[in-house]
């Protein structure tokens, strides 16, 4: 193989820090470590030395890895470097390296993004679940994120996808035995209502992998919308919960005209993303193509997405009709206005309220701490909601759930239909589609080989023995 050039690069997160990383991989590292450390590298450790940077700018101290071909991440001969995270010192440190490996006779340049991963993937020391995760913990944002990423690394999801992949290379070999018995009557490898049965079953396993209502979205934490018809306070409770002004507050309806969201911290280790929403108004009165129109559609499709809809209702008034696609949580606002505050402790209703709703005052905070334990409570009871759904951080995985369920759902539609006559019709076509499954699960838990769902023809069963 032709050697790859050697590549450097800041590791270290951007910005300012105590101390700062530069590594540099590929052939050449060790000679690049002797022209600047002045040091003779051993074969793996580390040690402190000085490097002299680029023209009048002196050394600098730094602590040194230096690890050999074969027992570094990327496989090939790396130097790492940390010194104190100044980033205009890092990034001197990068033209130092790559200076000294040019004056040296060696190709080198600074890396490209996730270069060092993809190295080591071709050095067969990662994977690309592996090397995702990495991509994943990188751009996590939330507690859930980073645990979606732990994961991925771990394999989970791969290896629920092994699962299914075996189940589905079953099912392929049970269907094309029976194309070899197709003048056989009183051979039948499956029957048409058991195949539809174990592929319905099938499907929804990797409908529920795939996560059907999160995959909507694109961040992996639960969504916790705030509803309600105009002026019903929810502008004001939405700043009151964040601890901040976030959002305009006005008596005047039309104020908010699409979902602000921030990100609300409930507890340890639970965050959701709270929304702002619209007023909600009759949507037939509402003309689609005006600023009003525009609104309402937002707003429905934010609330179709949500995990939690706190449905605000002022107090007095009547609540506004919700399509909620999560649970429901009833509040009355303004309950300040009634005379008469609600108990911190229990949020017992006030007059004027409607049983089974939280009184809530954002004025006075009473109700609050109330609402933020009920709203984690459902978040809590959804055991799904408080991890990442790996398929939102993932399209790959997203697109080979979903072709694998669509395969597995019209594999049970054609079964259903075969019912009648006894025996599985259309089975050349029930094959492609089982195999066009199988196709998709193998993108995520590795192909199987046609000569594998051979042999599970005749591991399953015995014919003639």
């Amino acid at each position: 193989m032709r050697p790859r050039e050697m590549i450097v690069a800041i590791a270290s997160p951007p910005g300012r820090g105590a101390r700062g990383l530069v590594r540099a991989s590929g052939a050449g590292a060790g000679a690049v470590a002797r022209a600047v450390l002045g040091v003779e590298p051993a074969a793996r450790g580390v040690f402190r030395a000085r490097l002299r940077l680029q023209g009048d700018a002196g050394a600098c101290p730094v602590l040194a890895m230096w690890m050999a071909e074969g027992a570094s991440f990327t496989g090939e001969e790396s130097l790492e470097l940390s010194c104190v995270g100044a980033p205009a010192l890092l990034e001197a440190v990068v033209l130092a390296l790559v200076e000294a490996a040019r004056a040296a006779g060696i190709a080198a340049r600074q890396a490209r993004p996730g270069e060092f991963a993809f190295r080591a993937h071709l050095a067969g020391r990662l994977s690309v679940d592996e090397a995702e995760a990495i991509a994943a913990r990188i751009a996590a944002t939330s507690d859930a994120e980073i645990a979606a990423a732990d994961a991925l690394a771990r394999g989970s999801t791969g290896a629920r996808a092994a699962e299914l992949l075996g189940a589905v290379a079953e099912l392929l070999a049970l269907v094309e035995a029976g194309i070899d018995f197709t003048d056989q009557e009183d051979v039948v490898a499956i029957a048409p209502a058991a195949l539809a049965a174990r592929a319905e079953r099938l499907a929804a396993q990797c409908a529920e992998l795939r996560g059907v209502q999160a995959s909507a979205r694109a961040q992996a934490v639960p969504l916790v919308v705030l509803a309600g018809a105009p002026n019903a306070g929810k502008s004001t409770l939405f700043n009151a919960l964040l601890g901040r002004a976030r959002t305009v507050a006005s008596a005047f309806a039309g104020t908010t005209r699409d979902a602000i969201v921030e990100r609300w911290t409930l507890g340890a280790g639970l965050e959701v993303d709270l929304a702002d929403l619209a007023g909600l108004e009759d949507a037939r009165g509402t003309n689609a193509g005006t600023i009003a129109g525009h609104m309402q559609r937002r707003a429905r499709e934010m609330l179709a997405a949500a995990d939690v809809v706190v449905r605000c209702t002022p107090i007095g008034g009547e609540p506004v009709a919700i399509e909620a696609g999560g649970d429901l949580v009833e509040v009355v606002t303004k309950s300040d206005l009634a005379g008469s505050a609600p108990t911190e402790s229990t949020g017992a209703p006030t007059a004027g309220s409607r049983e089974g709703s939280l009184p809530i005052s954002a004025a006075t905070g009473s109700g609050l701490a109330v609402l933020r334990a009920r709203v984690a409570a459902r978040i809590r009871r959804d055991r799904a909601l408080r991890q990442a759904r790996l398929a939102t951080i993932l399209p790959r995985h997203d697109a080979a759930f979903s072709a694998a369920s669509s395969a597995l759902e019209e594999t049970a539609r054609r079964a259903c239909d075969s019912r009648i006559a006894g025996r599985l019709a259309d089975v050349e076509l029930v094959a492609s589609l089982l195999r066009a499954a199988l196709d998709a699960l193998g993108e995520i838990a590795g192909p199987m080989h046609p000569d594998d769902v051979l042999g599970l023809v005749f591991s399953r069963f015995c014919i003639g023995k």
